[in-house]
């Protein structure tokens, strides 16, 4: 009976949605399977520095093709920073629309998704900062065009992208909770009738 309640049936006019969430899953997909080759290309131009197959990093970063040693690893960690967290997002919410595809709705796995791509979303701000400090160290200095801090004392400075990453994944994470609390209240009141 409680579980009847949770997920009742969804009204005929769900259906646009469904329709429209199976084709946002395929996209979302499509972009996760794009990322996981970015990144791929971009792990083999720095182990094969001389190779044709590295996308440049066109999101976002641009790495010189002539990096050798710790500066060629440390560009590498850099490009993982960067495009790790968006791979995790894209997962996240490809899953998601999967899940409205199959009428999930206000349920555990959404939900799930729905704090997972908020706390990917909020990681990217941190890892951006990090790559970018990462890839000025490697000696890029012209990989981003962020916004430059600089310090007394001669400390290098310190640069980042600002994109609001921030601004949207803590929201999202709340709301997400604010989704299970709903959802947990309903069952409550599933088994109280």
């Amino acid at each position: 009976m409680s579980q009847m309640i949770l997920a009742p049936p969804l009204s005929p006019g769900f259906a646009w949605a469904r329709r429209l969430s199976r084709f946002m899953a395929v996209v979302f997909t499509l972009a996760f399977v794009l990322m996981l080759f970015v990144l791929g290309a971009n792990i083999v131009t720095a182990i094969f520095p001389h190779s044709n197959i590295g996308t440049g990093l066109e999101h976002g970063i641009r790495i010189s093709g002539s990096l050798r040693g710790w500066q060629a690893a440390g560009a590498l960690v850099a490009a993982t920073l960067v495009l790790m967290p968006d791979i995790m997002i894209l997962h996240h919410t490809s899953r998601l629309f999967f899940c409205f595809a199959k009428g999930e709705v206000f349920a555990a796995k959404p939900i799930a998704h729905i704090r997972g791509a908020g706390l990917w979303l909020t990681a990217s701000f941190f890892t951006g900062v990090a790559a970018i400090y990462l890839l000025q160290l490697c000696g890029q200095k012209n990989a981003f065009f962020p916004v430059h801090f600089y310090f007394p004392g001669g400390l290098m400075p310190l640069s980042f992208e600002f994109k609001g990453d921030l601004f949207t994944g803590i929201p999202t994470i709340i709301a997400a909770y604010v989704m299970e609390e709903a959802r947990r209240i309903a069952a409550d009141h599933a088994e109280i009738v």
